[in-house]
């Protein structure tokens, strides 16, 4: 069956239940672009999951578990504890070809992603400096806009491993304004 492409949005509203407004929109705008990378992996062809491109190191499974990986780091950083990972998200663990589907290796992003926005529920100040050994400023803004953008960077990536296979993308901006 063929998905239809995600439609785009250009303003959206902050998520529920955050106690500060600004922390309910940076968390939205992350899972925009979170379900927007889902919604691209979805669309491709599961062969497609496990190509890379000449010596790159990833596939797209294996960016989709870094990206999960790196979520249970940084989301763990920010409420002070460590977000246990599944095996899942180990970008190793996916060695062409990969012993987890595209579905499983979603739904542990997905755990994550949960277990770290509930922590960031309670959040009041999102610039407020937290503890943190390594180089400048940990802050809770700081961190959902690096994760905003490390989706970002990545989904290209992967669209990149696509078109470079013959993959092409509709992306819902044609029906609008035709193809660019």
């Amino acid at each position: 069956m063929e998905l239809p492409p995600r439609p785009r949005s250009y303003s959206f509203s902050p998520l529920a239940g955050f106690a500060n407004e600004y922390v309910g929109w940076l968390a939205a705008a992350l899972a925009e672009t979170t379900e927007r990378h889902f919604d691209f992996a979805r669309r491709l062809p599961t062969e497609l999951l496990d190509v890379r491109l000449e010596e790159a190191p990833s596939s797209v499974l294996q960016v989709l578990s870094h990206l999960g990986w790196a979520d249970a780091y940084w989301l763990g950083c920010l409420r002070g504890e460590a977000i246990p990972v599944d095996a899942v998200l180990d970008r190793d663990r996916h060695e062409p070809p990969s012993p987890f589907s595209l579905e499983e290796t979603i739904a542990a992003c997905v755990a994550v992603r949960e277990t770290g926005l509930a922590h960031l529920r309670q959040v009041t100040d999102p610039h407020q400096p937290l503890p943190w050994r390594g180089q400048g400023k940990l802050t809770v803004h700081g961190v959902l806009m690096h994760l905003i953008w490390h989706w970002t960077y990545h989904s290209g990536q992967c669209g990149e491993i696509a078109l470079a296979k013959g993959h092409s993308h509709p992306w819902a901006f044609e029906q609008h304004v035709g193809r660019i």
